[in-house]
């Protein structure tokens, strides 16, 4: 099974890790909308002062600041909440891909991660509103060294990246950065067997690892899945799963409309195979612990379970 390293909560790493990229990259730009403090930006103040822009409660205008920054040769990371990140600026973001602009957004707090601020701020449609966006790239790190190397490697990578980060503490399955490795390939973190190819997005690592576990108990086999990027998809691991599974299961904090179960379910439906989307229903949520929240919703292992039942024919 996966060796566990501790428990941490990976938007706390946001702000350091961008000031470690500051040092070998003096263009970059922090751009924060009074929110520094839950999303880790702050930390990066410390470092480049200077380099870090405080725009208030103006989401629309910071993209457009960001927009600017980058036709001037600077690297801007927009630190925000994703519910604020995507859906509160979608003009402007899409303004921004379609000028192919060289611009950054970190977004913490996805789905069902923001509990008790309740659905006005869940942001259950955030991969949705991001993917079809054309000229977008979408990562999707789990624990805080993937995060460290995922913002390095948008950082290096020229082009418009959301990068979805958890609010909530996950799993650490890295030592450290260098052992995440991150690039935009599937990341295989561990197999039981061959019976169900469980796809998961990074802020449910938790829940697909507890899923693993009871599968196993029941004696269903699963290669367990690191989805991590979302846009592109990693479409040679793709190709071989048919000969590899029975099925796919997708597991995300996101509603189940648009984000990693479409994606993976539009793009196994020319060849038949079957996928199930595991995932927020269709509908608003509430506010709450996100932990009793996505029991509540079918973020859960028992969601997980039942659709492999489902899929296997009741095993």
């Amino acid at each position: 099974m996966v060796q566990i390293h501790g428990k941490t909560a990976p938007r706390a790493v946001i702000g350091s890790t961008l000031a470690g990229i500051y040092k070998e990259q003096k263009n970059i730009i922090v751009i924060d909308n009074d929110l520094g403090s839950s999303t880790s930006a702050l930390d990066f103040h410390k470092t480049a002062p200077n380099h870090f822009w405080e725009l208030g409660i103006g989401e629309q205008s910071s993209l457009s600041a960001a927009s600017g920054l980058a036709l001037e040769g600077f690297i801007p990371f927009y630190v925000n909440f994703a519910i604020f990140a995507t859906g509160t600026v979608w003009t402007q973001i899409r303004q921004a891909a379609y000028a192919r602009l060289n611009i950054k957004i970190a977004a913490t707090h996805p789905g069902l991660d923001a509990g008790p601020d309740g659905a006005s701020h869940q942001a259950t449609q955030d991969m949705a509103l991001m993917r079809c966006v054309p000229n977008m790239h979408i990562l999707l790190p789990c624990d805080e060294n993937d995060v460290r190397a995922a913002l390095r490697y948008a950082a290096w990578h020229n082009g418009m990246y959301y990068i979805r980060v958890s609010r909530e503490p996950v799993p650490l399955i890295y030592r450290d950065e260098e052992d995440s490795n991150f690039d935009i390939s599937n990341k295989l973190i561990t197999s039981t067997g061959n019976d169900i190819a469980l796809l998961f997005d990074g802020s449910t690592l938790e829940q697909a690892l507890d899923s693993v576990e009871e599968l196993s108990r029941q004696g269903i086999g699963v290669q367990l899945i690191h989805v991590r990027s979302l846009k592109p998809l990693d479409i040679q691991h793709l190709d071989q799963l048919p000969e590899q599974v029975k099925a796919v299961i997708t597991l995300e904090n996101h509603s189940v409309i648009g984000g990693l179960g479409s994606a993976i379910a539009e793009y196994f439906a020319s060849r038949c195979f079957p996928v199930g989307i595991v995932g927020v229903p269709d509908t608003f949520t509430e506010s709450g612990k996100s932990t009793e929240l996505k029991e509540k919703y079918g973020v859960s292992v028992w969601a997980v379970v039942d659709k492999a039942k489902t899929l296997l024919g009741g095993h």
